[in-house]
């Protein structure tokens, strides 16, 4: 095995390069975001600039028949929205509930700092998700904002909370 030795210089331009590769993306996904964003539930009334500065990590993913987006037990920063697509969703390998486009998940684990309390699988030939985390960091820019946020992440866990009772008590 050949060993490259590399000088500082060389290593700064790579990695220049792959920061401007990811801001790119990052750009590019933020745009995508803000072109559809008014859709999103969890994004009412938010300012678009604030919304840029609550948001990071933004991920457009397609999934494929049975592919999992989310494992239970595992431990993650992100939330997902369901752009197109179903996904089926697992607790203890038992399927517990069905996800369609125009939904949000995992956002019970972030806001209460748990693992993932179920598994999500793509239950169609394909899906796409707009994957992203919260910058709580960064609130002090947009604090009205995240407090909206958080608002409407917790109108989102209160309407699964009473679907989930509808179906326990009408058993």
């Amino acid at each position: 095995m050949k060993v490259t030795n590399y000088t500082m210089e060389e290593i700064e331009e790579f990695l220049g390069a792959y920061k401007q590769d990811i801001e790119f993306n990052q750009t590019q996904s933020m745009k995508k975001l803000l072109s559809i964003y008014d859709k999103i539930p969890i994004f009412k009334n938010i300012n678009p600039n604030d919304l840029q500065a609550l948001v990071y990590d933004l991920t457009f993913v397609k999934c494929k028949y049975k592919e999992f987006i989310v494992k239970e037990n595992d431990k993650s920063t992100d939330i997902f929205f369901l752009i197109d697509g179903e996904c089926h969703v697992f607790h203890h390998e038992k399927q517990i509930g069905k996800l369609q486009a125009g939904m949000v998940f995992g956002e019970a684990g972030v806001i209460f700092e748990t693992n993932r309390n179920a598994s999500v699988v793509c239950a169609s030939d394909k899906a796409t998700l707009l994957s992203f985390k919260i910058d709580e960091e960064n609130s002090q820019f947009a604090s009205k904002a995240l407090a909206i946020l958080y608002k409407n992440l917790a109108l989102q866990i209160n309407a699964k909370l009473e679907k989930l009772n509808d179906v326990f008590i009408h058993r």
